[in-house]
């Protein structure tokens, strides 16, 4: 167990998934922490993970440790009190596009420090209590999420700010529509909706859906054309670019039916507050577990309490329980020695209820006896008295 490992406890389950089981736990008894583990073994470019270690970005959730655990990766990151973008979805538009542009900023700052996130997709975002987006999950290899993936990441070409833009614009089609643009059961099928995303009208295929009004369609029309493009050359040429177009349509959206925007943003807001409350209540109901084999905080409490209070511990309750021990057979033995026999008992009973049976009849005769010779003599004065 690792000095890190050794400072976490407290787990409880968030979920688990298909590739992995996420974690809440607590790091020195006090910080809440998320930890998700692999369920099998992930190729992992160790430079990157200590990139990402080294730095911390405003909108991402900062990643404090890397390990393996029964030869299978995990990551230690700060815990978001929030709800996935994927529950809270479809998005009011608008709300959508502010999402967005929040992104935006962190991966311009991700992109300056030469870093870039590698799997875009509604689940490896976070919307907190506040409404603000916070990135979690950083790629680790391979073509990231299929269904938010650029062309070019199935060809096997690494992440780029590009491939990133084209991620950016599937995952503002989801948030809007609440279902990915590019379906498919299969691996297959949704790389070939991917290639096939120049014949796509997004704005008609939402407004088809009922998520956006006639009058807002015009709106996206920039920013599909800029991000949802077969080849990286025709999409935005940096997050700069991408949000000063996001702000044009945050503007144009504030004056498109503003009242009964007021009302879907209200019933979004509860909607989302509710989702974390329940998310929180859940992972507290969950029972606690132990991953690395660390006691939990209120067992280290126990234990630290018993200590000051009874030095000695585990030789003091031994000598306690030896103590009550002796003194049990000393009060045995005693009263065992100063408790008469049964038997003599009843024997010096039975003799001296002889003695005074006898003594009884004694007294008994010498009282007949007594009034026998009274008697006769009394016989004897009466004859004398009649003789005379």
């Amino acid at each position: 167990m690792s000095e890190f490992e050794s400072r976490l406890t407290g787990f409880r389950k968030v979920r688990t998934g298909g590739e992995a089981v996420v974690y809440r736990a607590m790091l020195d008894g006090s910080t809440p922490v998320a930890l998700k583990w692999y369920l099998e073994e992930k190729k992992v470019d160790p430079q990157k993970v200590e990139t990402f270690v080294s730095h911390a970005f405003e909108g991402t959730a900062r990643l404090f440790h890397f390990g393996n655990f029964q030869g299978k990766p995990y990551f230690v990151s700060e815990y978001i009190r929030g709800t996935s973008s994927a529950a809270v979805s479809p998005m009011p538009p608008k709300k959508a596009v502010k999402a967005l542009r929040r992104l935006c900023s962190t991966l311009l700052a991700m992109s300056n420090a030469g870093m870039l996130h590698g799997d875009l997709s509604p689940d490896n975002v976070m919307i907190d209590a506040d409404e603000n987006p916070v990135l979690i999950d950083f790629g680790i290899q391979g073509l990231g999420t299929p269904k938010y993936s650029a062309p070019e990441r199935f060809e096997g070409a690494e992440p780029s700010v590009k491939s990133e833009i084209f991620s950016l614009g599937a995952l503002l089609y989801f948030w809007i529509a609440g279902e990915p643009l590019f379906g498919g059961e299969t691996f297959s099928s949704v790389e070939r909706a991917v290639f096939n995303v120049d014949s796509y009208d997004e704005s008609l295929l939402l407004h088809g859906h009922g998520k956006l009004a006639v009058e807002d369609l015009r709106v996206f029309e920039t920013l599909w054309k800029g991000t949802l493009c077969l080849k990286p050359e025709d999409r935005f040429e940096d997050f700069e670019e991408l949000d000063e177009c996001l702000e044009i349509a945050e503007n144009e959206l504030s004056h498109h039916g503003v009242s009964d925007d007021r009302e879907k943003n209200a019933l979004w807001k509860d909607e989302l507050g509710l989702l974390i409350r329940e998310r929180e209540s859940q992972i507290d109901r969950s029972p606690e577990e132990n991953l690395f084999g660390n006691p939990s905080l209120s067992q280290k409490l126990g234990t630290k309490s018993t200590e000051t209070k009874f030095p000695g511990g585990k030789f003091l309750l031994g000598g306690v329980v030896f103590l009550f021990v002796a003194i049990l057979l000393l009060c045995i033995f005693f009263f065992r020695t100063s408790t008469p026999n049964v038997e003599n008992v009843g024997k010096s009973m039975l003799e001296k209820s002889r003695s005074l049976q006898m003594d009884e009849g004694v007294g008994s005769l010498e009282q007949d006896s007594s009034a026998t010779v009274r008697g006769v003599m009394t016989d004897v004065d009466s004859v004398s008295t009649d003789a005379q």
